[in-house]
């Protein structure tokens, strides 16, 4: 049968086999599998798995025809539990046959009828299955050596107590990682209320449009409404699929939720909610919409680093707003970007803020678009900030995350802000001026200059000397504020994470810095 040793290791083995076929299967199967096949062999896992006794290790008596006379000093004799075999502190001198006598001091898994007899009379003999090897003497130089370390009980149990259950894990990782999703496989499961299968491979490689289907026919099973009340419908980054929909009856939201590992449908799920029908949106409102076409569009818009497609969500930001899908793109965290598409299958324009003459164009097209006239004093703060890593916020506003173009205004006929972010539609925020008068300080967008800001920029980098590398980390704007003893409209100008705030005037001369 082997040594303990062997038996042990065998036995590790054989657990960490069980355990890593357990969880490879429950982990990329149906619910189902994972409690009949998968809960049943991590539970044979932890009862094959070899336990570590406290005697591990120890001096261990065995047949021995040989008794070998010692005399003893002391004895020391664990009493954690009643076990007959307990670890067994021994100091004594033997004096084997025909050999010179020799001090030693052992742990031994002793009986407890052996301990009595050796406490009887301390002039006794052991079975020489109990008795340690002779110490290691025969260093030429005792002054080189170490004082050996004093063995108490403290020093067990053995090496088996990690080693046996690092063998159990390691052979349950290999199995489960190396098989990967080789572990799921295709079987004929019952209803039960909870998924429903629909058999499409790996959602994760699956072309959006198809991902998006199957969402809008998983909702058509939630009942006749459900279509024409969806909160949103999401892809995630691991193709594992969301539907958010609203019940008219209840004001609850219902969910379901595709797993890719498991190619099931989870649900439904109800939760209580503060949205309403105003944020609901129909199936027939995307049809015009082709998802597979509209991610490569949007890839092909992004930067060369961020144009890994990630995730999805189709949905109104608002109530009445309209519906837009925002999809997420780039591996890392320092390239995931946001870009929108509307339902006319529009792209969201991408742009680096950074570029003065490109934002102010933006700018300008976008005014023109929601009636704002760029020739009359309406603007209070026009900002424009990059969103190159380590731009710095000079003042909280719309745009103090996501980079852009902020316009704050006050018209003649009304008052509010119009943003616009890399990859999203520019956003109006708007109510009316009852006024009808204008701010103190107010620009026209045509006394503004790209020109203007970039020698303001260049003069503002040669001053505090920064590193042309944070040339796009920048944040400027033009606001109606105390400079210098006295209000003024000024240029305001920081670049990099450190450095201080600048003031120019409207036409780029300098006046002070913070």
């Amino acid at each position: 049968m082997g040594s303990p040793t062997f038996r042990q290791t065998a036995r590790a083995t054989l657990a960490g086999a069980l355990l890593g076929c357990g969880v490879g299967l429950g982990a990329y199967n149906h619910w189902v599998v994972a409690l009949v096949v998968g809960v049943p062999l991590a539970v044979a896992a932890i009862l094959v798995a070899p336990r570590p006794r406290r005697i591990d290790g120890l001096v261990a008596g065995g047949h021995s025809s040989t008794n070998i006379p010692v005399l003893v000093e002391a004895v020391t004799r664990s009493s954690l539990d009643a076990s007959n075999v307990q670890p067994t502190l021994v100091t004594a001198t033997i004096s084997p046959p025909n050999d010179t006598e020799y001090g030693a001091r052992w742990l031994s898994a002793m009986p407890k009828g052996m301990v009595a007899n050796l406490l009887h009379d301390a002039d006794n003999r052991l079975p020489s299955s109990f008795i340690p090897p002779r110490p290691n003497s025969t260093l030429p130089d005792e002054s080189d050596l170490a004082p050996a370390p004093d063995i108490a009980f403290g020093d067990h149990p053995a090496k088996p107590t990690v080693v046996l259950p690092v063998i159990t894990i390691a052979i349950a990782a290999v199995l489960f990682f190396g098989v990967g999703t080789g572990w799921h496989v295709s079987v004929s499961l019952p209803d039960t209320g909870f998924s429903s299968s629909t058999g499409s491979g790996d959602a994760s490689e699956r072309p959006a449009q198809e991902r998006v289907d199957a969402m809008l026919a998983e909702v058509d099973e939630l009942g006749p409404g459900a279509s024409s009340n969806i909160f949103a419908l999401s892809l995630g980054t691991d193709g594992s699929d969301r539907i958010q929909v609203y019940d008219p009856a209840t004001g609850e939201s219902v969910s379901m939720n595709y797993s890719s590992s498991s190619d099931s449908w989870y649900g439904p799920n109800r939760s209580s909610t503060a949205w309403r029908s105003p944020r609901t949106f129909r199936a027939d409102e995307l049809s015009q919409m082709q998802f597979t076409t509209i991610v490569e569009r949007m890839g092909a818009a992004l930067p060369e680093q961020s144009r890994d497609f990630q995730s999805m969500e189709i949905a109104r930001s608002g109530d009445g707003l309209p519906v837009v899908a925002t999809a997420t793109f780039g591996e890392s965290y320092e390239n995931e970007v946001d870009i929108q598409a509307d339902t006319d299958s529009n792209i969201a324009i991408w742009f680096d803020p950074a570029d003065f003459g490109v934002a102010m164009t933006l700018a300008q097209e976008t005014m023109t678009e929601v009636a704002l006239q760029t020739d009359l004093p309406i603007i209070e703060r026009f900002e424009i900030r990059g969103t190159a890593p380590g731009t710095p916020i000079m003042r909280a506003g719309e745009i103090q995350n996501s980079g852009g173009v902020l316009i704050d205004f006050t018209a003649p006929d009304r008052t509010g802000s119009l943003s616009i972010v890399p990859g999203f539609f520019p956003a109006l925020r708007s109510s009316e001026n009852t006024s009808g008068r204008t701010r103190d300080g107010s620009v026209a967008f045509e006394d503004l200059s790209a020109d203007t800001f970039e020698a303001v920029r260049d003069d503002y980098m040669r001053r505090n000397q920064v590193d042309a590398f944070d040339r796009a980390a920048v944040d400027i704007q033009t606001s109606h504020q105390y400079v210098l003893h006295d209000y003024q409209t000024t240029i305001m100008v920081q670049v990099g994470p450190n450095d201080p705030i600048a003031y120019y005037t409207l036409d780029g001369q300098f006046l002070t810095g913070d």
